[in-house]
Formats: C-alpha cells, structure tokens, sequence
C-alpha cells in the first residue's frame, strides 16, 4: 500500500469540522473514487488542489466532491503508535 507523500493519509471531514467523511491512502485512491483517470495530468491537478487547501488557513476544498469539506494530512507512523 503506498500512502500520499509515502507517510500520509488524506483524511476528508465536513465544513463544519466535526464529522469525518472519507479518508484516502493516495491522490490514485481519490482518482479511482472520482472515476477519474488516473494519469500524470490528473495526479497533478489534484495534488495542487490539495497543496491549495492544506496550505490555506481553513483547509477548505470542493476537490472531491464539489461539496465544501476540509481536507488534512495525518501521519501514518504517528497514527499507528497511537494504537
């Protein structure tokens, strides 16, 4: 299983911030999701959306599904010690 940046997962929640809807391994998986093609052009537009809403003060997207979400980045190492 490869993890977004070999480390990460990508993790969805509401505008709200509370309730947590989808969490993703890669930009592939949020393709595949998408029923997008996964192709170079395509893993590109979606990693500068994410690049855009992680580097905002909000976290704010609508690149997956059109609806205002906020998007994360959580360590996978750290997440598994935690267990």
């Amino acid at each position: 299983m490869k993890y977004y940046k070999n480390k990460y997962f990508i993790v969805f929640y509401d505008k709200t911030d509370e309730n947590l809807q989808y969490i993703f391994n890669n930009v592939k998986d949020i393709l595949k999701f998408k029923n997008k093609e996964i192709n170079k052009q395509n893993i590109n537009l979606l990693n500068v959306e994410l690049y855009r809403a992680l580097n905002s003060e909000f976290h704010f997207t609508r690149c997956l599904n059109g609806e205002v979400m906020r998007v994360y980045i959580i360590n996978v190492e750290e997440d598994e010690e935690n267990e």
